[in-house]
């Protein structure tokens, strides 16, 4: 079973540093010049969950990354957690996380995949009936006043799109 992203006001990103919010799903650094140096964004994904009992398997994909400069080269891996907050806000940018971190693989130069098993294991055992996602890279900022960022999205980078994402669920 695949869910594509919520795609609405549940998502975006946020800085990592200090409260501020915007639309578009994209992770890295010096997202423009008026950003303090060394602080980074980081986005955040809703999925509604079926209701179900069991997941053997949950894979997050997107196949919709476009790079500027080099976010995995100068920020490091890029990494996912398990966070829950009622209302998407600039509030959530130091929301503590659910979850310990994981790390992303690449797949081809617009791709990446993270298994969130435990993840969705963990919400299906609570009674969820969605769950939240926050993608981040290791480091914040590379001091460099360079943009090294990880876009996601279908035909625009500031909007919130559903399908940018999928949650694959398998038995």
């Amino acid at each position: 079973m695949s869910i594509d992203n919520n795609g609405g006001a549940l998502e975006g990103h946020t800085p990592r540093g200090f409260a501020g919010m915007g639309t578009g799903l994209f992770v890295g650094d010096d997202v423009n010049p008026g950003f303090p140096e060394g602080d980074g964004v980081q986005a955040y994904l809703t999925f509604g969950l079926p209701g179900r009992t069991v997941v053997g398997r949950a894979t997050l994909s997107s196949n919709s990354m476009t790079l500027r400069g080099e976010p995995f080269r100068d920020l490091g891996s890029l990494l996912v957690e398990r966070v829950v907050y009622d209302q998407f806000s600039p509030a959530l940018f130091d929301l503590g996380a659910e979850s310990d971190l994981l790390t992303c693989s690449r797949t081809g130069d617009t791709g990446i995949s993270c298994d969130v098993s435990s993840f969705v294991e963990e919400a299906v055992g609570a009674g969820a009936d969605r769950i939240q996602l926050r993608l981040l890279f290791e480091d914040a900022g590379d001091g460099d006043g360079e943009p090294d960022l990880a876009l996601f999205f279908l035909t625009d980078a500031n909007t919130n799109e559903a399908g940018i994402f999928t949650l694959t669920l398998e038995d």
